[in-house]
């Protein structure tokens, strides 16, 4: 009975793993790369230091998943471990060290809280540089756009916590403290895990939906600069690469040509 509900447990783990990990690769990396493009195409979000930060943040995204979110994929799906084939990451998976280190500072630290803490002030700084501007006599278009940057990282700072913390709190809190002794609790743990950590990857995946569904003016940048920068710019090369193309002449009309030279 505890064998199969472990088997069971591992089964439900990697297809959380592998198939909605696939998932949340695709769609972040594709949500990210949308967001980049808006981001840099736009000179009203290149003069914005908010827009710099959702800009960098954007990029740290796609970092993220295919760093972490994708190799955990090959691993856990296609038996296909990195660290096996790299000698550099072979000696850090090894190194006593290193283990250490990563397991009590880099992953709770600087990819768990830290981040976390950083997105809280950015937003803090966002909502108060609003306020500031109501207060003084700001143009009105500057001040929705603030306004609309404001909403946006206000609100994925909101569902950034909501995601982060559970994984961050069961994993490195709860999980390390706990010892489980007999295999279904321990399979009941890595399945909690396996769940967590799909939601946490979806922190990095999400951004760009966000700021579709909570901002009707980010929506409208977008069809924008699809239709009205890029599309215009691809018809119009495609435009003048057709009228730039020289006709080749047919041995009856060079035959024409010398007889009227």
């Amino acid at each position: 009975m505890s064998s199969n509900v472990t088997d069971l447990a591992k089964q439900i783990s990697g297809i959380i793993t592998t198939d909605i990990g696939l998932f949340i690769l695709t769609t972040g990396l594709l949500g990210n790369i949308l967001n980049i493009i808006v981001f840099l195409s736009l000179k009203t979000f290149r003069e914005t230091s908010c827009a710099f930060y959702l800009t960098s943040a954007s990029f740290a995204n796609i970092i993220q998943l295919v760093a972490t979110l994708f190799s955990r994929i090959l691993i856990t799906g296609y038996n296909i471990d990195l660290t096996q084939t790299s000698l550099f990451l072979c000696k850090l998976l090894i190194n006593a060290g290193y283990s250490i280190y990563y397991s009590r500072f880099l992953f709770p630290i600087l990819l768990g809280f830290l981040p976390l803490i950083i997105r809280i002030i950015f937003g803090l700084l966002a909502f108060v540089n609003v306020r500031r501007l109501k207060k003084h006599q700001t143009p009105i278009v500057r001040l929705e756009h603030d306004k609309q940057l404001t909403t946006m990282v206000l609100v994925e700072v909101t569902i950034d916590v909501l995601i982060t913390l559970p994984y961050i709190i069961y994993n490195h809190i709860y999980s390390n403290s706990v010892t489980f002794y007999d295999p279904i609790s321990n399979a009941q743990d890595q399945l909690i895990i396996a769940v967590t950590r799909i939601i946490f990857y979806g922190n990095f995946a999400i951004a760009f939906y966000i700021y579709f569904c909570v901002s009707s003016r980010f929506r409208k940048q977008l069809v924008y600069v699809f239709v009205e920068i890029h599309l215009k710019r691809w018809r119009e090369r495609t435009h003048r690469n057709g009228t730039n193309q020289i006709v080749p002449q047919t041995p009856d009309i060079l035959q024409k040509t010398d007889d009227v030279n």
